[in-house]
């Protein structure tokens, strides 16, 4: 699965977030850089997995996402 997640971002801290996903989940291709969605990603988790953006409040959420794009 390609992931496409934001170093830019201050809504969240992408290590963290690419760390939390390297764990859970085997063949990840990380994608780092803007992905021109400042607005959102001030306030908000934003990562695009396979194309589809993923928009989440926590890491809790956001993972619970990943889990149901997969699926």
């Amino acid at each position: 699965m390609k992931i496409s997640i934001c170093n830019k971002c201050k809504g969240f801290d992408h290590l963290q977030i690419i760390k939390l996903l390297e764990k859970k989940y085997n063949n990840l291709n990380f994608e780092i850089g803007c992905n021109n969605m400042c607005g959102i990603g001030r306030n908000k988790i934003v990562i695009i997995a396979n194309d589809i953006p993923i928009i989440a409040n926590d890491v809790n959420e956001l993972l619970k996402k990943i889990e149901e794009t997969i699926n």
